[in-house]
């Protein structure tokens, strides 16, 4: 009797190798090759699954995804901090101040990499909607700055956010996991009351 394949969990398989493989390699480890390796498997074999790179990158980048946002979402409930609390927390969940965030980094990275279009806007919003939510929950609990300017103030904590992350990607040394965290406070701060 043939043996019964669960070719779903094989697939579920083979998207947390490809992430085991940028955790370990950085964006090089994108390949299906370097995933091959950490799957003990033949390029062949990942190719049977997903036989466009795009597409594995795809599901690299849902499973990633699904489980930041999970993990926001806790900490948006966690009613034992303050808000403000809370949201530097959430912000700081897709810095790359550990291995775990920074693999997150390297997976986005390399699929935007893998779906840039010269002239295209082919970015994803996540980031952006991230802090836009942020910025709607404050206002919601009438915290901000009368003054303040919602798209600017988004758009500029997003642009903060996107270049201390690749300073810590690629100068880990510049910058430390608290100053980081102290300029986000510091940005923060300027949008309230």
């Amino acid at each position: 009797m043939p043996k019964q394949v669960d070719h779903e969990a094989k697939k579920r398989r083979i998207i947390e190798f490809a992430y085991e493989s940028i955790l370990k390699n950085g964006a090089k480890g994108a390949s299906v090759r370097s995933i091959a390796e950490i799957a003990e498997m033949t390029p062949g074999q990942i190719r049977y699954y997903y036989s466009n790179h795009t597409i594995l990158l795809q599901d690299v980048m849902r499973f990633v995804t699904e489980r930041v946002t999970n993990k926001i979402q806790m900490i948006f409930e966690d009613d034992s901090l303050p808000i403000e609390e809370r949201i530097i927390k959430a912000i700081l969940e897709v810095i790359p101040l550990d291995a775990k965030r920074t693999a997150d980094m390297q997976v986005w990275l390399s699929f935007q990499n893998e779906l840039h279009e010269v002239g295209a806007d082919t970015m994803s919003e996540d980031i952006y909607l991230l802090v836009d939510k942020c910025y709607n929950i404050l206002a919601n609990l009438d915290l901000l700055n009368t003054h303040i300017e919602k798209s600017y103030a988004i758009t500029k904590m997003h642009a903060l956010m996107d270049g201390l992350a690749l300073h810590k990607l690629y100068a880990p040394q510049r910058t430390t996991n608290e100053m980081i965290e102290n300029i986000l406070i510091e940005e923060l701060k300027t949008w309230m009351r």
